[in-house]
């Protein structure tokens, strides 16, 4: 059975208490992709920055959190 792709980031925070996520999974240089494949991709990225930016910054205790994203 084929596994489905699938991005995995970390939400995190910078230095400055900015959204930041750390995204593994990305197609290294020279890949292939389809139409179909990117607008996949495409939408991975967006739902990934709108789950960055939902989090709440601030304190120095801040727990970052790891996430599948189907593709």
């Amino acid at each position: 059975m084929k596994s489905t792709p699938s991005l995995e980031a970390t939400l995190c925070q910078t230095s400055r208490r900015e959204p930041l996520a750390v995204v593994d999974g990305l197609p290294g240089g020279g890949a292939e992709l389809t139409p179909v494949q990117l607008r996949a991709l495409a939408a991975g990225l967006l739902q990934i920055a709108a789950d960055a930016e939902a989090r709440p910054m601030g304190p120095k205790r801040y727990v970052s959190k790891r996430c599948a994203y189907p593709l």
